[in-house]
C-alpha cells in the first residue's frame, strides 16, 4: 500500500470541505433570494400625485390602513403632477399597484394593456351608493377600470377683508359676469394697491371652467372641442384686456404665485380648485368666503374627476390593492376626505349623513362645491387628451403671455384640434 502524503491529504481534504460548503451554502441563497422577493410582496406601492393641499390627510389615511392591515403595508409614492405620473407608468420598469389619476387617463392605459378590470371586485352595495354619472366616467369597454375618488369643481375663492376696503358689501355673490365686473372694477378702483381677481389658464381644465362659465355654453360639441367659437374668443378678449388694458389681474404670473399672492392678502378673487379649500382656509389670514362661478346654473359646471386604478400584476397583489382600495373610498374615510379637503363627497350615504349636516351648518364654504357638483357634469372626453391640451395650452400662452390677438390664436389652435 503506497502511503499518502500529508501535502495531498490536505489537498483532498480541502476540496471535500469546499464541496460541502457550496453543498449547504446553495439551499441558503436559495432561501435567502426567495425570502428577498416576498419582503417584496408585503408592500403595496401607490402612486399619486396628491401634493401640497392635501398630502397630510392622504398620508394619515394610509398609516391608519397599515396600522390596521400591517401586512402587506401601503408605501405611497407622490410622483409630481398627474401627467408626470401618467407618463412614468409608460417609461419605468418598476411598476406601483395602485395608481390615483384622472378619469380621462383611463382609456389610454388600457389600450397599453396596464390596469385591470375592477367590475369582479366591486359589491352591488357599493355601486348603488354611488351615483351613476361617476361610474360612467370610469367605463372604459362597457368594464369599470378605476374606482371613482374625488371630483373636484372650479370656485372663486373671496377675500372678505379686501372687499370690506372696496366698498363692496353683497348679501348675494355675482350671477353674470356683468355683476362680477363691476366687484372687480371697484376693487381696482378703492383698493388701488392689490389686484382685482386672477384666474389661472395653465391647464385645459381652468380654460373649460372660465370659458364655460364666461360664454354660457359647453365647449364640447358632439365629443368634439371647440374653441374657435365668437364666444370663446370674446372671453379670451375681456381677459386679455383685464390684464393688459385695465390691469384688474396680475400678469405672467403662476398658478402658484396667484395662489400666494391670494395667500398674503394682495388678491381679491381667486378661481381655484375645490380640493384646496381646507387648505386655503388654513392659510389665509382673512375671512374667506366662496362663491360659484357666474351663471352656473345656466350651463351647469364642468366636473373634473379621478379614481383609483389597479396596476396589472398578480392575483394576489390584485386583491390586496383592491383592499386599500375599498378601505380609503368607504363611509368613514370618505368623511374625512370630504372635510379634510373640501373635495365634495360622491357616495349618497355620506351626503345624507347627519354629521354632514352639522358640519355644514358650521362650514358653509364647503357647500358652493357641493351644490355644483350635484348640478354638473363629468368631464370624461373622448378626444385625444393630451394632443388637445397641449394645443390649448401653447394658445393660452400666446394670448396671455405674448399678447397675440385672440382670434388668429384660437382659429390656428381649432385648426390643429381638428387634425387630430
Amino acid at each position: 500500500m503506497i502511503k499518502m502524503s500529508f501535502r495531498v491529504f490536505l489537498k483532498k481534504r480541502t476540496i471535500i470541505l469546499l464541496f460541502i460548503y457550496c453543498f449547504l451554502l446553495i439551499p441558503i441563497s436559495i432561501y435567502s433570494r426567495g425570502s428577498s422577493e416576498e419582503s417584496k410582496k408585503e408592500e403595496i406601492v401607490f402612486w399619486h400625485s396628491i401634493g401640497t393641499y392635501n398630502k397630510d390627510i392622504l398620508n394619515r389615511l394610509i398609516d391608519e390602513y397599515n396600522t390596521k392591515h400591517p401586512k402587506p403595508s401601503i408605501r405611497g409614492v407622490f410622483q409630481g403632477n398627474e401627467e408626470d405620473l401618467y407618463f412614468n407608468l409608460l417609461s419605468q420598469e418598476n411598476l406601483p399597484d395602485i395608481v390615483h389619476i384622472p378619469v380621462q387617463f383611463l382609456h389610454p392605459l388600457l389600450e397599453k394593456k396596464l390596469i385591470i378590470n375592477l367590475e369582479p371586485f366591486i359589491s352591488q352595495k357599493l355601486k348603488n351608493d354611488i351615483s351613476s354619472k361617476f361610474w360612467e366616467s370610469v367605463i372604459v369597454q362597457d368594464d369599470i377600470y378605476g374606482m371613482p375618488f374625488f371630483y373636484n369643481v372650479n370656485i372663486f375663492y373671496v377675500n372678505q377683508r379686501i372687499l370690506r376696503i372696496a366698498g363692496v358689501s353683497r348679501e348675494g355673490e355675482p350671477r353674470s359676469w356683468e355683476e362680477m365686473l363691476s366687484v372687480i372694477s371697484r376693487i381696482k378702483r378703492n383698493a388701488a394697491d392689490r389686484h382685482s381677481f386672477f384666474i389661472p389658464l395653465e391647464s385645459l381644465a381652468q380654460f373649460i371652467s372660465f370659458i364655460e362659465s364666461y360664454t354660457g355654453t359647453s365647449v364640447i360639441e358632439d365629443g368634439r372641442i371647440v374653441v374657435n367659437k365668437e364666444e370663446v374668443v370674446s372671453a379670451m378678449r375681456f381677459l386679455q384686456e383685464a390684464v393688459y388694458t385695465h390691469e384688474y389681474m396680475p400678469s405672467k404670473i403662476t398658478t402658484d404665485e396667484g395662489i400666494q399672492m391670494f395667500l398674503s392678502g394682495n388678491l381679491g378673487l381667486l378661481l381655484g380648485s375645490s380640493s384646496m379649500l381646507v387648505y386655503t382656509e388654513s392659510n389665509l389670514p382673512y375671512d374667506l368666503n366662496v362663491w360659484h362661478l357666474p351663471v352656473w346654473e345656466k350651463a351647469g359646471p364642468t366636473v373634473f374627476g379621478t379614481c383609483l386604478a389597479i396596476v396589472r400584476s398578480n392575483a394576489r397583489q390584485e386583491r390586496e390593492a383592491f383592499k386599500f382600495i375599498d378601505y380609503i373610498v368607504d363611509y368613514e374615510q370618505a368623511i374625512k376626505w370630504h372635510t379634510h379637503t373640501g373635495n365634495p363627497a360622491i357616495r349618497s350615504s355620506v351626503k345624507k349623513s347627519l354629521d354632514l349636516l352639522i358640519f355644514y351648518e358650521e362650514n358653509p364654504n364647503y357647500m358652493a362645491s357641493v351644490i355644483e357638483l350635484e348640478s354638473g357634469r363629468v368631464f370624461s372626453p373622448s378626444f385625444d387628451y393630451f394632443s388637445v391640451s397641449d394645443i390649448i395650452k401653447n394658445a393660452l400662452e400666446e394670448i396671455m403671455v405674448n399678447r397675440e390677438d385672440p382670434e388668429a390664436v384660437l382659429n390656428r389652435a381649432q385648426k390643429n384640434i381638428d387634425q387630430q
